[in-house]
């Protein structure tokens, strides 16, 4: 039973994490020198004492392969969601966090005091590695972005809707492009059960949202971005347009919760 927890950890950090099953099989490791971590308490305390301290050498090895991190404390305008800076999700191309960068410096020029959000990147190393449940951020040249929102009017410098910034939906409102007619299909989950974990106070920040779009189809396009995913009624709705703006299908999952940005 055991051996059989102890597997079940390692493969969910692997998929989670990618780099929290290797310092799960360290604390196993060196528990036996630490007292302390020979009781449930005392090695979860090692495991996170590990975690913390293997921070730094895996953003320096990561930038070596070419992969830079986003900024987990907010840095002139930007800042990655803690679920992905906590999973080591937080990772993406050089190239990519550079236009990432440039955004957050123009909206914060257009709208001072304004902080852009990002969500999932890629895990430090190696491509072709999953990142889950999304099908494609394996390379480094995916990375999400969350909408700006507002509360009562007031727009709410780095809000997100939900606790992992992923998965409140802005729903089609009557008249506006359905594609998949409500279809939930393949990957296209509604998530209704995640819905009482959502801030349904916080409404879209439509000018904010709407300029980031415009940006990253215009300027962002001419610093290497080839693709960004955002569901036909959004697009409509902001009147948004340009070669880079896609629909992903009916099989992926919904982009009428984040931006889906990524390189050439």
């Amino acid at each position: 039973m055991r051996i059989a927890i102890h597997a079940a950890l390692i493969l969910a950090l692997t998929l989670l994490t990618q780099v929290g099953a290797l310092i799960y099989a360290a604390a196993l490791g060196t528990r036996r020198y630490a007292p302390f971590a020979r009781t449930p308490a005392g090695f979860a305390l090692l495991f996170v004492a590990l975690y913390a301290a293997s921070w730094w050498p895996i953003e320096r090895i990561a930038a070596v392969s070419g992969r830079a991190s986003l900024p987990c404390i907010e840095r002139a305008g930007l800042s990655s969601s803690a679920f992905s800076c906590v999973l080591h999700r937080h990772y993406a191309d050089a190239r990519l966090v550079s236009i990432a960068s440039r955004l957050a410096n123009d909206m914060d020029r257009r709208f001072p005091g304004t902080i852009t959000r990002t969500l999932d990147g890629s895990f430090p190393f190696i491509d072709g590695l999953p990142l889950p449940p999304h099908l494609s951020h394996d390379d480094g040249e995916k990375l999400d972005l969350a909408f700006y929102y507002r509360r009562n009017g007031e727009y709410r410098p780095g809000a997100l809707a939900s606790p992992i910034g992923y998965w409140r939906f802005e729903q089609p409102a009557s008249g506006e492009a359905q594609p998949c007619g409500g279809a939930s299909t393949g990957l296209r989950w509604n998530m209704a059960w995640f819905a009482p974990f959502t801030a349904d106070d916080l409404e879209l920040n439509a000018g904010r949202t709407r300029y980031a779009l415009r940006w990253l189809a215009s300027s962002g396009a001419q610093e290497g971005v080839g693709k960004v995913f955002v569901e036909p009624h959004l697009a409509q709705r902001l009147n948004v347009h340009g070669e880079v703006i896609r629909f992903q299908g009916c099989r992926a999952a919904r982009h009428d919760d984040h931006i889906h940005v990524q390189l050439r």
